[in-house]
Protein backbone atom coordinates (compact mmCIF):
# COMPACT_ATOMS: atom_id res chain seq x y z
CA UNK A 1 0.00 0.00 0.00
CA UNK A 2 1.36 3.43 -0.91
CA UNK A 3 1.47 5.90 2.04
CA UNK A 4 -0.63 8.38 0.07
CA UNK A 5 -3.47 5.90 -0.23
CA UNK A 6 -3.41 4.21 3.17
CA UNK A 7 -6.15 6.41 4.64
CA UNK A 8 -8.47 6.13 1.62
CA UNK A 9 -11.33 3.69 1.53
CA UNK A 10 -9.76 1.75 -1.32
CA UNK A 11 -6.38 1.66 0.40
CA UNK A 12 -7.85 0.37 3.63
CA UNK A 13 -9.98 -2.18 1.79
CA UNK A 14 -6.86 -3.41 0.03
CA UNK A 15 -5.24 -3.91 3.41
CA UNK A 16 -7.84 -6.58 4.16
CA UNK A 17 -5.89 -8.90 1.85
CA UNK A 18 -2.55 -8.36 3.61
CA UNK A 19 -0.85 -11.46 5.03
CA UNK A 20 -0.52 -9.96 8.51
CA UNK A 21 -3.73 -10.42 10.53
CA UNK A 22 -2.82 -7.43 12.70
CA UNK A 23 -2.92 -5.26 9.58
CA UNK A 24 -6.24 -6.74 8.49
CA UNK A 25 -7.80 -6.17 11.91
CA UNK A 26 -6.46 -2.62 12.09
CA UNK A 27 -7.81 -1.86 8.62
CA UNK A 28 -11.30 -2.95 9.67
CA UNK A 29 -11.07 -0.86 12.81
CA UNK A 30 -10.11 2.26 10.85
CA UNK A 31 -12.71 1.62 8.14
CA UNK A 32 -15.34 1.44 10.87
CA UNK A 33 -14.10 4.55 12.66
CA UNK A 34 -13.95 6.61 9.47
CA UNK A 35 -17.26 5.20 8.16
CA UNK A 36 -15.64 4.14 4.92
CA UNK A 37 -16.82 0.54 4.69
CA UNK A 38 -20.16 -1.10 3.99
CA UNK A 39 -21.97 -4.21 5.16
CA UNK A 40 -20.78 -6.34 2.24
CA UNK A 41 -17.12 -5.50 2.82
CA UNK A 42 -17.34 -6.13 6.54
CA UNK A 43 -19.37 -9.33 6.12
CA UNK A 44 -16.70 -10.75 3.83
CA UNK A 45 -14.22 -10.37 6.69
CA UNK A 46 -16.27 -12.80 8.79
CA UNK A 47 -14.62 -15.55 6.73
CA UNK A 48 -11.13 -14.48 7.83
CA UNK A 49 -9.17 -17.34 9.46
CA UNK A 50 -8.03 -15.13 12.36
CA UNK A 51 -10.32 -14.58 15.34
CA UNK A 52 -9.10 -11.03 15.97
CA UNK A 53 -10.04 -10.02 12.43
CA UNK A 54 -13.50 -11.55 12.72
CA UNK A 55 -14.03 -9.70 16.01
CA UNK A 56 -13.25 -6.42 14.26
CA UNK A 57 -15.58 -7.41 11.44
CA UNK A 58 -18.40 -7.86 13.95
CA UNK A 59 -17.76 -4.43 15.45
CA UNK A 60 -17.71 -2.92 11.98
CA UNK A 61 -21.00 -4.59 11.06
CA UNK A 62 -22.61 -3.09 14.14
CA UNK A 63 -21.55 0.36 12.96
CA UNK A 64 -23.56 -0.12 9.75
CA UNK A 65 -26.51 -1.74 11.55
CA UNK A 66 -26.13 -4.99 9.62
CA UNK A 67 -28.22 -7.49 11.57
CA UNK A 68 -28.22 -10.30 9.00
CA UNK A 69 -24.46 -10.96 8.84
CA UNK A 70 -24.27 -10.48 12.61
CA UNK A 71 -26.84 -13.24 12.96
CA UNK A 72 -24.58 -15.50 10.92
CA UNK A 73 -21.59 -14.53 13.05
CA UNK A 74 -23.46 -15.81 16.10
CA UNK A 75 -22.54 -19.32 14.89
CA UNK A 76 -18.81 -18.54 14.70
CA UNK A 77 -16.64 -21.31 16.21
CA UNK A 78 -14.76 -18.76 18.33
CA UNK A 79 -16.17 -17.90 21.74
CA UNK A 80 -14.62 -14.43 21.50
CA UNK A 81 -16.49 -13.68 18.29
CA UNK A 82 -19.79 -14.92 19.69
CA UNK A 83 -19.33 -12.91 22.88
CA UNK A 84 -18.68 -9.81 20.76
CA UNK A 85 -21.82 -10.48 18.72
CA UNK A 86 -23.90 -10.88 21.87
CA UNK A 87 -22.58 -7.71 23.46
CA UNK A 88 -22.84 -5.52 20.39
CA UNK A 89 -26.31 -6.59 19.26
CA UNK A 90 -27.55 -4.21 21.94
CA UNK A 91 -26.32 -1.42 19.64
CA UNK A 92 -28.18 -2.62 16.54
CA UNK A 93 -31.69 -1.45 15.68
CA UNK A 94 -34.02 -3.87 17.51
CA UNK A 95 -36.03 -6.24 15.38
CA UNK A 96 -37.03 -9.88 15.00
CA UNK A 97 -33.64 -10.93 13.66
CA UNK A 98 -31.81 -9.34 16.59
CA UNK A 99 -34.24 -10.92 19.05
CA UNK A 100 -33.94 -14.35 17.41
CA UNK A 101 -30.14 -14.14 17.43
CA UNK A 102 -30.00 -13.24 21.11
CA UNK A 103 -32.51 -16.01 21.79
CA UNK A 104 -30.06 -18.50 20.27
CA UNK A 105 -27.10 -17.04 22.11
CA UNK A 106 -28.77 -17.33 25.51
CA UNK A 107 -28.61 -21.10 24.91
CA UNK A 108 -24.99 -21.09 23.71
CA UNK A 109 -22.82 -23.88 25.14
CA UNK A 110 -20.32 -21.30 26.42
CA UNK A 111 -21.15 -19.55 29.68
CA UNK A 112 -19.59 -16.20 28.73
CA UNK A 113 -21.62 -16.08 25.53
CA UNK A 114 -24.83 -16.82 27.43
CA UNK A 115 -23.96 -14.14 29.98
CA UNK A 116 -23.37 -11.50 27.31
CA UNK A 117 -26.57 -12.40 25.50
CA UNK A 118 -28.68 -12.15 28.63
CA UNK A 119 -27.13 -8.78 29.51
CA UNK A 120 -27.92 -7.44 26.03
CA UNK A 121 -31.62 -8.17 26.59
CA UNK A 122 -31.72 -5.31 29.07
CA UNK A 123 -31.33 -3.01 26.07
CA UNK A 124 -33.11 -4.88 23.28
CA UNK A 125 -36.04 -6.03 25.40
CA UNK A 126 -36.81 -9.20 27.33
CA UNK A 127 -39.93 -11.00 26.11
CA UNK A 128 -41.89 -13.31 28.38
CA UNK A 129 -40.24 -16.39 26.88
CA UNK A 130 -36.77 -14.92 27.36
CA UNK A 131 -37.71 -13.78 30.85
CA UNK A 132 -38.59 -17.38 31.67
CA UNK A 133 -35.20 -18.44 30.37
CA UNK A 134 -33.50 -15.75 32.45
CA UNK A 135 -35.32 -16.96 35.54
CA UNK A 136 -34.16 -20.51 34.83
CA UNK A 137 -30.62 -19.22 34.30
CA UNK A 138 -30.49 -18.09 37.91
CA UNK A 139 -29.58 -21.71 38.64
CA UNK A 140 -26.67 -21.67 36.17
CA UNK A 141 -23.38 -22.75 37.76
CA UNK A 142 -21.55 -19.78 36.19
CA UNK A 143 -21.98 -16.56 38.16
CA UNK A 144 -21.51 -14.54 34.97
CA UNK A 145 -24.64 -16.13 33.52
CA UNK A 146 -26.61 -15.52 36.70
CA UNK A 147 -25.51 -11.88 36.66
CA UNK A 148 -26.46 -11.49 33.00
CA UNK A 149 -29.82 -13.10 33.67
CA UNK A 150 -30.53 -10.64 36.48
CA UNK A 151 -29.64 -7.78 34.16
CA UNK A 152 -32.00 -9.15 31.51
CA UNK A 153 -34.86 -9.18 33.99
CA UNK A 154 -34.53 -5.42 34.39
CA UNK A 155 -36.34 -5.20 31.02
CA UNK A 156 -38.88 -7.97 31.63
CA UNK A 157 -42.47 -7.61 32.79
CA UNK A 158 -42.50 -6.68 36.45
CA UNK A 159 -44.78 -9.55 37.42
CA UNK A 160 -42.30 -12.03 35.95
CA UNK A 161 -39.10 -10.32 37.01
CA UNK A 162 -39.50 -9.15 40.57
CA UNK A 163 -40.20 -12.47 42.34
CA UNK A 164 -37.19 -14.03 40.65
CA UNK A 165 -34.99 -11.03 41.42
CA UNK A 166 -36.04 -11.08 45.05
CA UNK A 167 -34.83 -14.68 45.24
CA UNK A 168 -31.59 -13.78 43.49
CA UNK A 169 -30.66 -11.49 46.37
CA UNK A 170 -29.69 -14.72 48.15
CA UNK A 171 -27.10 -15.58 45.49
CA UNK A 172 -23.69 -16.35 47.03
CA UNK A 173 -21.89 -14.15 44.49
CA UNK A 174 -21.77 -10.42 45.26
CA UNK A 175 -21.59 -9.44 41.59
CA UNK A 176 -24.82 -11.30 40.95
CA UNK A 177 -26.47 -9.56 43.88
CA UNK A 178 -25.27 -6.17 42.60
CA UNK A 179 -26.75 -6.88 39.17
CA UNK A 180 -29.94 -7.98 40.91
CA UNK A 181 -30.24 -4.76 42.90
CA UNK A 182 -29.70 -2.68 39.76
CA UNK A 183 -32.41 -4.69 38.00
CA UNK A 184 -34.82 -4.26 40.89
CA UNK A 185 -34.33 -0.50 40.68
CA UNK A 186 -35.94 -0.58 37.22
CA UNK A 187 -39.13 -2.01 38.74
CA UNK A 188 -39.17 -0.21 42.08
CA UNK A 189 -41.14 2.83 40.94
CA UNK A 190 -44.21 0.72 40.22
CA UNK A 191 -43.84 -2.34 42.43
CA UNK A 192 -43.95 -2.60 46.21
CA UNK A 193 -42.32 -6.04 46.22
CA UNK A 194 -39.33 -4.60 44.37
CA UNK A 195 -38.99 -1.83 46.94
CA UNK A 196 -39.25 -4.35 49.77
CA UNK A 197 -36.52 -6.47 48.19
CA UNK A 198 -34.28 -3.42 47.88
CA UNK A 199 -34.86 -2.63 51.53
CA UNK A 200 -33.72 -6.14 52.39
CA UNK A 201 -30.57 -5.64 50.30
CA UNK A 202 -29.54 -2.65 52.43
CA UNK A 203 -28.43 -5.23 55.01
CA UNK A 204 -26.36 -7.25 52.52
CA UNK A 205 -22.91 -8.44 53.60
CA UNK A 206 -21.32 -6.66 50.62
CA UNK A 207 -20.76 -2.90 50.91
CA UNK A 208 -21.41 -2.22 47.23
CA UNK A 209 -24.70 -4.12 47.29
CA UNK A 210 -25.78 -2.18 50.37
CA UNK A 211 -24.81 1.12 48.73
CA UNK A 212 -26.68 0.40 45.49
CA UNK A 213 -29.79 -0.62 47.40
CA UNK A 214 -29.66 2.38 49.73
CA UNK A 215 -29.32 4.84 46.86
CA UNK A 216 -32.38 3.34 45.19
CA UNK A 217 -34.67 3.90 48.18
Amino acid sequence: MRPSSCWSGSGLAAALTEDDPVVRAAALDVLRALRLGDAELFADALADPETAVRVEAVRALVSVDAAEPLSRAAADPSREVRVTVAKTLANVTPGKLVADTLDRLTSDPDALVRAAAFAALAVTGCSSSLAARAVAAQADPAWQVRSGAATALSAAETRLAVPALARALEDPNADVRKATVLALVQHSAIDEEARAALATATADSDADVRAYASRAL
